[in-house]
């Protein structure tokens, strides 16, 4: 059995000081030479950082300290599914703990299919057959579990020109290595309880109601906590977009059909969606809506007809969610006016410890005030909402 892991969850800022971007997890015997060495190439020339393990010989029972580090630390990786990928305890091994990674929800892990057929994989039949009797039961079923749960991801099966199948595959690695994680502000304060109700609302599957309007006075941290939901649940969606600022984008040449393209380009996974006009760009951001399950944050949404040129004017049966971010106080009855529902979340100003504990972090570099400054900084924190602090 594989060392346990005893790193906890990453956050956001944690995944970016992440030691390696991918592991590789692949058969030597199979693929080291060849199909690996191929895409580990491809990988290091789009300048991401790649664990692939050199050790053509695998002794003992235990994963190596250095396979569990580099799968702790990495982003993502890349199963290489070959034919006698399951014959390898250490393959299998690897399986698992990539799998516990995906689990814990930092870590993306994308199958690919080489010259074998998923079904076997997801049933272990043929060359996906463990040896039961070579093994411990408690073993076999966890690996038997763990090729059901890989073979069920979405991936790539190998097909046609090996080139351009590797390109395909450091193209889809790229697109989610991206994350699309917003940049966040150090040391947050009161975000995590202004989130709680956001966080239901994006995990309920159930709830009938697919848009959520963050509204509050400017400088009251509604983009920070968009910003801090969005890097939590973008992984848990198909595909995700942020539009940030949009109000002032808007103010540009092309502003909205720029905005439109960024939207599309985002959702559609990478994809260069060409629109020569703003009717055609929300056009198809209706087909997408209705075709995907996504994570959408409208930022700073000032206008009716800038949220209608997004979204349309008319309802869209969609599985995505989407989050707005506001000033407008009347935004509940724009999404009625199209048979939309809407949810309206009011966002609360820090109350007077957090604030005290906000402004200590920025005046002092500490969650308390230094001796001798308690006085002041209560003082201080004690007419928080009227200093127009950001979250």
């Amino acid at each position: 059995m594989a060392s346990p892991s005893t790193s906890t969850s990453m956050g956001p800022s944690d995944r970016n000081r992440a030691r390696f971007k991918v592991f590789l997890s692949f058969r030597g015997e199979d693929t080291r030479h060849s199909f690996t060495d191929h895409l580990y190439a491809a990988l290091t020339r789009t300048a991401i950082h790649t664990f692939r393990d050199d050790d053509e010989i695998k002794t003992g029972q235990y994963l190596e300290p250095k396979i569990v580090e580099a799968i702790e630390s990495s982003r993502a990786s890349i199963v290489v599914l070959s034919e006698t990928y399951a014959k390898s305890r250490w393959c299998l091994e690897e399986l698992s703990l990539i799998l516990e990674q995906k689990r814990k929800g930092n870590h993306f892990v994308l199958p690919v299919f080489y010259k074998v057929d998923p079904s076997h994989v997801r049933h272990q039949r043929h060359s996906f057959a463990i040896e039961e009797t070579k093994w411990t039961e408690v073993d076999v079923n966890r690996w038997k579990s763990a090729l059901t749960e890989v073979a069920n991801l979405k991936g790539m099966v190998a097909s046609g020109s090996e080139t351009k199948f590797i390109a395909n595959i450091v193209d889809t690695i790229s697109y989610e290595l991206d994350m699309k994680l917003i940049s966040t502000l150090a040391n947050l304060t009161g975000v995590e309880t202004r989130a709680k109700h956001i966080n239901s609302w994006l995990k309920d599957e159930h709830s009938k109601t697919n848009v959520l309007a963050i509204c509050g006075m400017g400088g009251s941290g509604k983009t920070t906590l968009a910003r801090y939901i969005y890097n939590l649940h973008k992984h848990d969606f198909e595909s995700s977009s942020f539009l940030e600022e949009i109000g002032n984008r808007c103010q540009e040449n092309c502003g909205m059909l720029g905005l439109q393209r960024q939207f599309l380009t985002d959702i559609l996974g990478g994809q260069n969606t060409m629109i020569s006009c703003v009717p055609e760009g929300t056009t198809k951001i209706k087909e997408a809506l209705h075709m995907k399950k996504m994570l959408i944050v409208l930022d700073d949404i000032d206008d009716h007809d800038r949220l209608g040129a997004l979204l349309g004017t008319s309802v869209v049966q969609t599985q995505s969610k989407i989050i707005i971010t506001t000033r407008l106080l009347d935004i509940r009855s724009w999404f009625e006016s199209i048979s939309w529902r809407c949810l309206v979340h009011q966002l609360k100003l820090l109350d007077d410890h957090e604030s005290l504990k906000l402004l200590s972090w920025h005046a002092f570099g500490s969650k308390l005030p230094l001796e001798g400054f308690s006085g002041l900084a209560v003082e201080l924190a004690n007419v928080g909402p009227n200093l127009d602090l950001d979250l």
